[in-house]
């Protein structure tokens, strides 16, 4: 199938299917009560819509939350109407991936001064003790101020923490101490909205004067050579450093990805324009903790940052994760790279 063809299937499928399966809906069978749940709520954990494929034979992808849909009718609409160029996987539910277990990575999740891309790092919460990762090092305009730059969930606690409050490094659950382990004070983020279609779950911390950070470095991978200037595209090779997992290889499986629904302490958050990679030979990409992490291409360019994961769909046995491009993490926040 053509790239735009799937660009449109993808954009006009769910208002079809949410027009076709109410009209159903009277008969009120087993399969159309399950289809038309389905496509009734965006806030429902139920499937999503991305490209997969490859430039002379893209298809569909249709990515499944729920088990009751892999033999429905509504998947079986799907496949109709694309006429059967789809690639369907039961992912189930998508979590944003900061995390309360401990890592097995000592460099990671041990307090490095000067800071290092991939580090465990974390906002500070009485009787919440957590920790995700330190994706790189960003600059705003032409100051030469530094700032981390991570997931909003990391950072701000999906909305909720204070801007001008500390984050440590290590993350709390690593050990960090808010007295001698602040290194930045949150800055800004972008808004996490379970009302509405999110593009990035981003936020930036400014360094705390003296703090010294390592800006290129990628432990493990190598130096990054600066941001990607074209979107990733399926089957590109991709790295990332992590607090948990530390060096992870994979390739892209799907882009474009909207409505990928996603459980956060507040609530579903769904997200529209995501990426999705699958890790290489028998390991996940990453794990609860790796929230943050900076993905770069085969190249070392920044391309992607990593917000969230599942424990299903990869054809590996594990699980697939979900990253926002880093164009639009940039953009969002008016930050370009330090590198």
């Amino acid at each position: 199938m053509r790239l735009e063809s799937v660009r449109e299937l993808k954009e006009s499928l769910p208002r079809q299917l949410k027009k076709e399966f109410a009209k159903r809906a009277a008969v009120r069978t087993e399969s159309t009560a399950v289809a038309l749940a389905a496509v009734r709520q965006r806030s429902m954990p139920t499937f999503f819509l991305g490209i997969t494929g490859k430039p002379s034979d893209y298809r569909l992808a249709v990515r499944l939350q729920d088990h009751a849909l892999e033999n429905s009718a509504l998947v079986d609409e799907i496949r109709t109407k694309a006429k059967g160029e789809v690639d369907v996987r039961y992912v189930g539910q998508i979590r944003a991936r900061k995390t309360r277990s401990k890592s097995q990575v000592a460099l990671m999740r041990s307090r490095n001064r000067p800071l290092l891309i991939g580090s465990s790092v974390g906002f500070v919460v009485p009787d919440f003790v957590m920790a995700g990762t330190l994706g790189c090092f960003v600059r705003k305009g032409r100051s030469k101020a530094l700032y981390i730059l991570s997931n909003n969930h990391v950072l701000a606690d999906e909305n909720r923490y204070r801007k001008g409050k500390s984050i440590t490094q290590p993350g709390g659950l690593d050990g960090g101490e808010p007295a001698a382990d602040a290194v930045a004070k949150l800055s800004a983020f972008v808004r996490l909205d379970p009302a509405k279609a999110n593009l990035v779950d981003a936020a930036i911390a400014k360094l705390i004067p003296g703090m010294q950070a390592e800006t290129s470095k990628l432990p493990g991978i190598g130096t990054l050579e600066g941001a990607i200037s074209r979107g990733l595209e399926i089957g590109d090779l991709v790295h990332k450093v992590g607090r948990t997992t530390g060096v992870r290889h994979g390739n892209v499986t799907a882009i474009e990805l909207d409505a990928v629904t996603v459980q956060y302490d507040i609530g579903i958050v769904s997200f529209d324009d995501q990426i999705e990679i699958e890790g290489q030979g028998s390991r996940a990409f990453s794990d609860s903790g790796d929230s943050g992490s900076l993905i770069v291409n085969d190249e070392l360019k920044a391309a992607a940052l990593l917000f969230a994961g599942s424990d299903h769909g990869g054809s590996n046995g594990k699980g697939l994760t979900y990253a926002n491009p880093i164009g639009a993490v940039l953009s969002a926040l008016k930050v370009k790279l330090a590198a």
